[in-house]
């Protein structure tokens, strides 16, 4: 295995392996997918070595992954999510109030 991929992440990153193989079952290039992640070519192709040469592995977690997505967040992470939500929607609500509020305490001490 090649020093840039260390347990089947690219070395000094948070980019895996899986990461890679995403966009190479899009039909991504070596050179847009080191574009997309802002490194050099050789990393990513040490991702694509490393995928060709444990592929079986590599895949067999792939499908893993794909399939606890595609399963979806469990009930209490969702309410969470929906919780969590309303209260940044709420935040944004207020924070927009407030700078509309202080936008027109400008224009009236401006005289406007």
């Amino acid at each position: 295995m090649s020093e840039l991929i260390v347990n089947n992440r690219i070395a000094g990153t948070r980019i895996t392996v899986w990461d890679v193989l995403h966009y190479l079952e899009g039909g991504w290039t070596r050179r847009e997918i080191a574009d997309v992640f802002k490194l050099g070519e050789d990393r990513i192709q040490a991702a694509i070595d490393n995928i060709d040469a444990n592929r079986e592995y590599v895949m067999q977690v792939h499908r893993e992954i794909e399939e606890r997505n595609a399963r979806g967040n469990p009930p209490g992470i969702e309410a969470r999510l929906v919780e969590t939500r309303a209260r940044m929607q709420a935040w944004l609500d207020e924070r927009r109030k407030s700078r509309a509020t202080e936008k027109q305490d400008a224009r009236v001490a401006g005289g406007r």
